[in-house]
């Protein structure tokens, strides 16, 4: 009986390393046990090791690339904080402010800002806010009402969430793709084994001719 006829053994057999599958991928792995499909599991198991490697190169590199994209816009949108006089008392509840916050409520107010003159608006303040309270907000160049800059924590965490978004997508579709493969290799090597057992068996076993 040839190597091939050898009975299917569990690809997840303790041994089996990465190590192993490199060796035997290459074949260099010579016990005579070794069938071809146990190299091409092998080449398979070293493919999927490869995309998850790179995977992890792409979630770097989207970690880094959002990191700098976000401190980039930092430094290129002109935020100054300004003082703001609330002219009213709050004029929406909590479930309204712009941030979210539990214990903030929007409330109308002015402000100046050099060179962009008087503004008037409707801006996010603490819940309970008086009218004629002072109250920081954040303004671009022309003192139009912006967002409070990310601090770096936001920053970090945005670009943590990009990286992890990229890998999770790209190994989890290298370990669908690389999973498919084996199951249709194993179903090709126990038709195999058994179209060459059924073959063999007759002979093996004397009951030629039934």
């Amino acid at each position: 009986m040839t190597n091939e006829l050898s009975a299917p053994r569990p690809h997840g057999a303790a041994g089996n390393s990465l190590w192993r599958h490199l060796v035997r991928a290459a074949g260099r792995d010579a016990r005579p046990l070794v069938r071809p499909a146990d190299r091409a599991h092998s080449r398979l198991m070293v493919e999927g090791a490869l995309a998850v490697l790179v995977a992890l190169m792409l979630a770097v590199a989207a970690t880094w690339a959002t990191w700098t994209s976000e401190h980039r816009r930092v430094l290129d949108e002109e935020r100054q904080q300004v003082r703001a006089t609330t002219v009213t008392e709050v004029v929406a509840s909590a479930s309204d402010t712009r941030s979210g916050v539990p214990d903030a409520a929007l409330a109308e107010a002015t402000w100046s800002r050099p060179g962009s003159g008087a503004h008037r608006g409707v801006v996010e303040v603490p819940l309970g806010t008086a009218a004629g309270s002072v109250v920081p907000i954040w303004v671009d160049e022309h003192g139009r009402l912006v967002r409070k800059p990310p601090t770096r924590a936001d920053m970090a965490m945005a670009s943590a969430l990009a990286g992890v978004s990229v890998f999770t997508v790209f190994a989890g579709a290298a370990a669908a793709v690389t999973g498919f493969r084996d199951r249709r290799l194993e179903g090709r090597t126990l038709e195999a084994w058994e179209a060459e057992w059924a073959a063999v068996e007759p002979r093996w076993s004397g009951r030629r001719g039934e």
